[in-house]
């Protein structure tokens, strides 16, 4: 049988309607202020008009005042009242934002949220310099700082590698769909990531800054270091532009993006994401290719190699129907 698509999950669309119902009642009290604010406004002009012509009728034979001719019109039209009507769609992504940040500060544990869609810098952030274990999704810009190289002359991603049955193009495609541990530690064997090799300083360019931990990827290693949503965010971004080459390798780096086999962040529409779970950390981001594209990242402190608890998945699920709400409002 085919798989339902998201959009037709029962406990998706409950999230959605959940949010959208909340969201319905902030609009109506929304609306019930302003209608307060532009009832009192009258109000007041109507008591300001009285007293205007109350004084008039004391100062009947006074001459008309007249205001000079270079008078700027800001001053001149100083009576007319203040528009009251919000820009469109402000009020809805205000209750979606809301609606986001009150989830969040629910949640156990730390958990930290940073979406930017780039066609208008609409950004909604929460805790995003906040540091976790990168776990697997160090993986990302490992398999970018590859392709990269590859693309340079550096390496050749054709060839085989000790540990794993093909070759590294193979092996890297496995590491994002699948993250698979053991075609990443064929890889890394091969070409280790770490300050001597250059994989830190790439980080670097890519507006990641050093922190104490080196991050890196090796036979000694594994993988150590730290990254924060923002520091995801600029992985997303470098991810992007380098899509945008359409060249074959990045092409088969997108489609291995794309193919990714885990459910945590979820939407209705195709998704680049990956993933890192261990000990203390349970992260998601992804690239949503929805009709105005935003990149998401959500880094938490769950996760457990061996047992992931269903909560977790429950509140991804939740996260991602509001963070929907928002990115598409």
């Amino acid at each position: 049988m085919p798989k339902p698509s998201v959009s037709a999950r029962p406990d998706y669309r409950a999230a959605r309607t959940r949010a959208r119902r909340r969201s319905r009642r902030r609009r109506r009290r929304l609306r019930q202020v302003l209608l307060a604010l532009v009832c009192c406004l009258l109000l007041a002009r109507g008591a300001a008009f009285a007293a205007e012509n109350a004084l008039d009728a004391l100062f009947l034979d006074e001459p008309v005042r007249q205001l000079p001719a270079d008078t700027p019109a800001s001053v001149s039209d100083r009576s007319e009242p203040p528009r009251l009507e919000p820009e469109g769609g402000l009020p809805a992504q205000t209750d979606a934002r809301e609606a986001l940040e009150d989830y969040l500060a629910q949640l156990p544990g730390r958990v930290s949220v940073l979406a930017v869609r780039p066609s208008d810098g609409l950004t909604v952030a929460w805790n995003e310099n906040e540091q976790y274990y990168a776990a697997s999704l160090l993986k990302a810009p490992y398999a970018l700082w590859l392709c990269r190289r590859a693309e340079n002359g550096e390496l050749d991603l054709e060839q085989p590698l000790d540990g794993w049955d093909g070759t590294a193009r193979e092996a890297l495609t496995a590491m994002i769909a699948r993250s698979d541990n053991q075609a990443t530690a064929a890889l890394y064997t091969r070409w280790p990531a770490d300050v001597e090799s250059g994989f830190t300083a790439f980080l670097e360019e890519l507006d990641i800054p050093p922190v104490r931990k080196a991050r890196a990827l090796s036979p000694e290693t594994k993988i150590t270091g730290t990254l924060s949503a923002r520091d995801a965010m600029q992985v997303l971004k470098a991810m992007d532009d380098y899509f945008a080459t359409g060249t074959p390798l990045a092409e088969t780096l997108k489609q291995a993006f794309l193919n990714t086999q885990h459910e945590f962040l979820i939407a209705d529409w195709p998704m680049a994401k990956k993933y890192g779970n261990w000990t203390g950390a349970l992260h998601d981001i992804a690239i949503v290719y929805a009709p105005d594209p935003y990149y998401a990242a959500v880094l938490t402190d769950w996760g457990d190699p061996v047992k992931e608890a269903p909560e977790y998945r429950d509140y991804y699920r939740e996260i991602s129907a509001r963070l929907t709400a928002f990115m598409e409002s």
